[in-house]
């Protein structure tokens, strides 16, 4: 599992938790956390949103 979160976003600390629990139960996760982004910065055209979609990319293809 994936996760990109920033931490701006009001899912953020749901986000952090869901990482915990899929963890505690066998599950592999990575966790993107990027400081001072919103909810959709992945999207977005900066720096922190280029990056996360590079990551993206690598995961999917």
């Amino acid at each position: 599992m994936t996760i990109f979160a920033g931490t701006r976003d009001l899912l953020y600390p749901d986000s952090v938790d869901l990482a915990e629990r899929a963890r505690a139960v066998g599950v592999p996760v990575e966790l993107h956390l990027s400081r001072d982004q919103p909810h959709n910065y992945a999207l977005m055209p900066t720096p922190e949103g280029r990056r996360a979609r590079a990551l993206i990319m690598r995961a999917i293809a």
